[in-house]
């Protein structure tokens, strides 16, 4: 699926979603709330948040899966459009978490994971920063391979020299050394 289609269908979430927090946030100081009503605006607000953070990690992992396979020829391009997606997102899911909380306090009855979403919310803009540190770093220079190391260790392993991975980790459990001596 091409970004741009994958890009364009969250932008279109995202505005979606805009413009019904911006109808809320001015309709929860005029509302009583103190019914079933409220409970149920609150539980959309949570579902929809919900939804907009799956479709954000959805996004980032098809993105980050194509840009380590070399599959994404404008990087930097590519990554700013989708880290502003992910805050533009992020910026959703707080004012979301805070109409849902509000119109929960107002009807007066739980909202099922309301604080499950707010602590989400919460931690989402530090899932966004972790990821734009990571995309900067595929702009780092790569290590040069070793090329010697590299025919040395296939010659060792054509000779029989290798070890199996369950020994390796076997010796590791028991704490001995990664390289046997």
């Amino acid at each position: 699926m091409p970004f741009e289609l994958l890009d364009r269908l969250q932008e279109d979430k995202l505005q979606g979603l805009e413009a019904l927090i911006d109808s809320y946030e001015n309709a929860t100081a005029a509302s009583s709330g103190a019914d079933d009503e409220g409970a149920a605006v609150a539980d959309f607000f949570v579902d929809e948040g919900i939804g907009v953070r799956q479709s954000s990690l959805r996004l980032w992992d098809h993105h980050w899966t194509r840009a380590l396979a070399g599959k994404i020829p404008d990087r930097q391009e590519r990554g700013a459009m989708l880290l502003a997606l992910l805050e533009r997102g992020g910026h959703l899911i707080r004012r979301g978490a805070a109409i849902a909380r509000a119109y929960a306090d107002l009807s007066g009855n739980e909202v099922a994971r309301l604080a499950q979403f707010e602590e989400q919310s919460r931690t989402f803009p530090l899932w966004v920063k972790e990821c734009r540190a990571r995309w900067e770093m595929l702009e780092r220079p790569h290590k040069p391979l070793k090329r010697e190391r590299i025919t040395e260790s296939q010659a060792a392993y054509e000779r029989g020299e290798g070890e199996l991975v369950s020994d390796v980790i076997a010796r590791l459990e028991q704490g001995g050394p990664l390289v046997k001596d």
